[in-house]
């Protein structure tokens, strides 16, 4: 089933014609609850697909990575082709900064060895680089009102070389949405792990979404009745999973 057309099982279930468009089956503020339920599955259920990892290209001097869309970081490798891979070990960002004596962009640069989550946000939020021009160690932070959607690591030292870098961590799943070209009538949107695997349950999810806005209490229970049976399910093949992957380690 494409977005779309769960779009207007949306409205057919829910009976909010007004929020697809009838004509052409396009948003018209259907995907508000369907993203709104997406996120909340991905943080109720970890799944096959919570994991993910990003992979960059950082060049000599670099000591930190923006993120966006990440939930939870859980492992750092820098690497070349040459000298192959180094897991970085974590480190409280505290400790790290407590362990240098200069700021973290004047370190001498090496191999990459830890990693700790980055504080990019600056107070006042709002704050500008103009505001604090030439202010010690800020080299890290996000400026201005951009660093809302931003998530990262610092790591220490400063890349001597370039290097690959892989982080892995839980993400959340794509932004769903679907249009159409005027013109050609074509269809174009993204797709999700939920969208493709379990669609009833998105469905789900968007009607308890729209249910508990509208502060109608029973009716979103009855949906959240309904994602209880089948995350159950996929929380066993989880376990399932973690049990085959031990069990096989230990021999």
């Amino acid at each position: 089933m494409t977005y779309k057309d769960l779009r207007w099982k949306f409205a057919q279930m829910s009976g909010r014609y007004d929020l697809v468009n009838p004509t052409t089956f396009e948003d018209a503020g259907a995907d508000f609850f369907f993203n709104a339920g997406q996120k909340m599955l991905d943080r109720l259920q970890e799944t096959s697909k919570s994991l993910a990892r990003s992979v960059s290209l950082i060049t000599a001097g670099t000591y930190f990575k923006y993120l966006t869309n990440v939930r939870n970081i859980q492992e750092v490798w820098v690497g070349t082709t040459t000298e192959g891979l180094v897991k970085l070990d974590q480190k409280a960002l505290s400790i790290l900064r407590e362990y240098y004596e200069e700021q973290l962009a004047d370190i001498e640069r090496g191999t990459p060895k830890y990693w700790a989550p980055a504080c990019f946000r600056p107070y006042p939020d709002a704050q500008t680089a103009a505001a604090v021009s030439g202010y010690y160690d800020i080299g890290d932070m996000i400026l201005g009102d951009g660093h809302y959607t931003y998530n990262g690591i610092v790591f220490t030292p400063p890349a001597d070389v370039s290097y690959y870098l892989a982080i892995f961590g839980l993400f959340y799943s794509p932004t769903l949405q679907a249009t159409m070209n005027e013109v050609t009538e074509v269809w174009t949107g993204t797709t999700s792990y939920w969208l493709e695997e379990h669609p009833d349950l998105l469905l789900y999810a968007a009607l308890y979404k729209m249910e508990t806005f509208y502060r109608n209490t029973e009716g979103a229970k009855d949906w959240m009745n309904v994602m209880k049976i089948d995350l159950m399910g996929i929380d066993h093949d989880m376990a399932d999973q973690v049990s085959a992957n031990v069990n096989q380690m230990e021999g």
